[in-house]
């Protein structure tokens, strides 16, 4: 049935774990309660990780035959004992190192332990010769990792990323901090890691997407309790997850999806406004309007018919009455035209509170601004340098927690943020999503210009910041790795994604 987008809800509450994000402390303080309410005791969650972990391992790793297995003496190390003696008893040539403390063992690494002991293994110390084996499985430290790592760890771990072998880690690669993904010092870059009972906040953003490679999840048989008893952090989201845009009424006119004005593309950067104001066409906007730099509107225009440009000789109010949603940012500058620009559209927002995106160099000119306050239907679209000029923190302090920087953002300018990057968050409404799609080949300039031309086409039909934050987000990853599907990541153009975009706002 047709109806109009401001009635669109993007996100449907998932009832999986799957697509569930957690912090490490509700992991561990919710997991025992489920585990007994379930009917289990913890050794036998322990079993059941095991198993898990030895599922993937042949999963990802199906023709491994020789294999080595570090353990610690954290409950991942008793994962580990398990997971030996599976693959011991499954043919495999398994070696076992235990590394640390075996006074530290908790009852079920012991008794984990003891069994890969009763099945005819052995535990080997460090250090023995990596390059003889197929795989490497890293039971090493486990979510409770919060200062450096120290050696023997420290230096264990360095051997480890030093070889070619594939490694695959148990809950999460060692090393790396549990809620940020921030390596602690060093950490293990895997192949694959699996992860139990909640997927752990750092494993699927910034650094911690890298270090874990593949990520496999289980929820060890104990779903149902621990959904009820634990609160997640965030929500791994995907397009395939929103539902669909609502069908367009037959009797209609382009006036009823939205009147977009797109403001940037100042001399030598017209590039960037040009794919904004494109992405808001094929997002199904009904009238897309450029107010540009007068050196830049030829170069604008050029082969694209369906654009309008702006003449703002003494009528920039005008524009800004007739659109019903604004985009400023893209290709705009910090040189004088710009300021003027930006401080136009800040003192008419006072009064009118229109639905507005502000990215690249509009969130440099926001960041010089003594004030913070906007409407609260706004969109930012910070990279992590531009996100550190709001934040007047390092890039590097924003990437060593990404959801610590995205909550301020989110509260100090009132607004719905996205922060781009590997797992990219939107906070919005007081909830975090994170992208579960999206990939490396666009890392290339202009994909942040077209993500915003999405945006702003979406709010500009309707639809409310936040869904059109989500929505857009969600179907701007995924037009990438169908993009990268078709053609490769390497060479990937902003461009390259319309036709997918199209797509997928069709679905």
């Amino acid at each position: 049935m047709a109806q109009p987008l401001n009635t669109y809800n993007a996100f449907v509450e998932p009832a999986s774990l799957s697509h569930k994000i957690y912090c490490a402390d509700e992991v561990r303080r919710h997991e025992p309660e489920a585990a007994r309410l379930s009917g289990l005791n913890m050794y036998e969650l322990m079993e059941r990780a095991g198993h898990a972990a030895f599922r993937q391992l042949l999963a990802e790793f199906p023709q491994c035959h020789k294999l080595l297995v570090l353990c610690g003496h954290g409950n991942n190390g008793g994962d580990g004992f398990v997971l030996a003696r599976l693959a011991r008893e499954a043919g495999m040539q398994v070696q076992l190192v235990a590394i640390g403390n075996s006074d530290k063992y908790s009852e079920d690494t012991r008794q984990a332990q003891k069994r890969w002991l009763s099945s005819g293994g052995e535990s080997l110390t460090w250090p023995v010769p990596l390059a003889n084996h197929d795989v490497i499985v890293d039971a090493l430290l486990g979510t409770g990792v919060k200062g450096e790592v120290k050696s023997p760890y420290r230096h264990i771990i360095d051997e480890l990323n030093k070889q070619r072998l594939p490694v695959l880690s148990i809950d999460l690669p060692s090393g790396l901090h549990a809620d940020t993904g921030n390596p602690c010092g060093i950490a293990v870059n895997a192949a694959a890691t699996v992860t139990f009972v909640g997927i752990k906040a750092g494993l699927v953003t910034g650094a911690g997407k890298q270090h874990c490679g593949k990520l496999g999840f289980s929820a060890l048989g104990i779903a149902e309790n621990f959904n009820r008893l634990a609160t997640p952090l965030a929500i791994l989201a995907s397009a395939n997850q929103l539902a669909p845009l609502p069908q367009r009424k037959i009797n209609t006119h382009k006036g009823d999806y939205g009147r977009l004005l797109c403001i940037g593309g100042n001399k030598g950067m017209h590039g960037a406004i040009r794919l904004t104001a494109e992405a808001a066409l094929r997002s199904g906007a009904g009238l897309v309007k450029v107010l540009c730099h007068p050196d830049s509107r030829m170069l604008v225009a050029e082969g694209r018919p369906e654009l309008m440009l702006a003449d703002a000789d003494g009528k920039t109010e005008a524009l800004l009455n007739w659109a019903s949603c604004i985009v400023i940012g893209p290709g705009l500058g910090q040189d004088a035209w710009a300021q003027s620009q930006f401080d136009t559209l800040m003192a008419y927002q006072k009064k009118s509170s229109k639905p507005m995106l502000i990215d690249a160099d509009g969130l440099n000119l926001l960041a010089a601004r003594e004030s913070s306050d906007l409407p609260e239907n706004t969109v930012l679209t910070p990279h992590p340098g531009e996100a550190a000029a709001l934040l007047d923190q390092s890039g590097a302090e924003v990437q060593a927690d990404r959801y610590d920087a995205v909550n301020k953002l989110t509260q100090n300018y009132k607004s719905t943020v996205i922060l781009k990057g590997a797992g990219s968050l939107v906070s919005c409404n007081n909830r975090k999503f994170v992208l579960e799609q999206g990939n490396p080949g666009m890392a290339s300039g202009g994909m942040g210009d077209l993500l915003s031309g999405l945006i702003g086409g979406l709010m500009a039909q309707g639809m409310s910041a936040a869904n059109s934050a989500l929505t857009g987000a969600c179907i701007h990853a995924l037009a990438g790795d169908l993009c990268a599907e078709q053609q490769g990541q390497r060479g990937m153009i902003a461009s390259d994604l319309i036709p997918f975009i199209r797509e997928l706002v069709n679905r």
